[in-house]
């Protein structure tokens, strides 16, 4: 053995007993106690997160099945009195009268007609697009309608075929979104799929 290497197994015996006489990490406490924080803070997140999403869902379909009820009653209710046929009628006679015949058509309507829409308008946005687009639209051509045939709308206080043709239209798009809605509701709970009919 030459001198050099004598010296080069004296510096790494050196180094070995320096690495094995030195101090544990002091860091190692620290990341220790990062880790347990860390894994407690996900071990209790999934389950609050979990039990908050079943929460939401919950509220979501106890609000659409309330909002398609009343649409259901409100449908069940317009077929039942006639008021698109009574709109329709009147459009077949005044297609047998002199240009400019006025006719008219009134309705007392209670305010509460539709007073879970109005109850829960402001959390619309909980249910699914597709049925608070639909639900949407739906009030909107009913509110459209009730104001026309109240007293002292348009339909009310006489107008000519015009305004009765353009009603009638705007109760039957009406009607069509109801029944979509109720449709793809019925589907979507016989088939229980994730997605609703579109």
């Amino acid at each position: 053995m030459t001198p050099e290497d004598v010296k080069n197994l004296t510096e790494t015996l050196k180094m070995l007993g320096e690495l094995i006489e030195s101090k544990p990490n002091e860091w190692l406490p620290l990341y220790a106690a990062l880790g347990g924080a860390i894994a407690g803070a996900i071990a209790s997140f999934f389950p609050t997160f979990m039990l908050e999403r079943y929460r939401e869902k919950k509220y979501s379909r106890r609000i659409l099945a309330s909002l398609l009820s009343e649409i259901s009653a409100l449908l069940e209710i317009v077929q039942h009195r006639g008021y698109h046929k009574s709109i329709k009628d009147k459009i077949e006679y005044l297609r047998t009268q002199p240009v400019g015949s006025t006719c008219s058509f009134t309705v007392h309507v209670p305010e509460h007609y539709s007073r879970i829409y109005q109850e829960n308008c402001a959390n619309i946005g909980a249910i699914d697009e597709f049925y608070s687009q639909k639900i949407v639209i739906f009030h909107q051509l009913i509110d459209s309608i009730v104001q026309d045939v109240e007293p002292g709308g348009i339909i009310s206080s006489g107008a000519k075929i015009g305004a009765f043709e353009e009603i009638d239209i705007i109760f039957t798009r009406a009607i069509q979104i109801g029944n979509e809605l109720l449709q793809a509701h019925n589907h979507h709970i016989q088939t229980d799929s994730a997605v609703p009919l579109r």
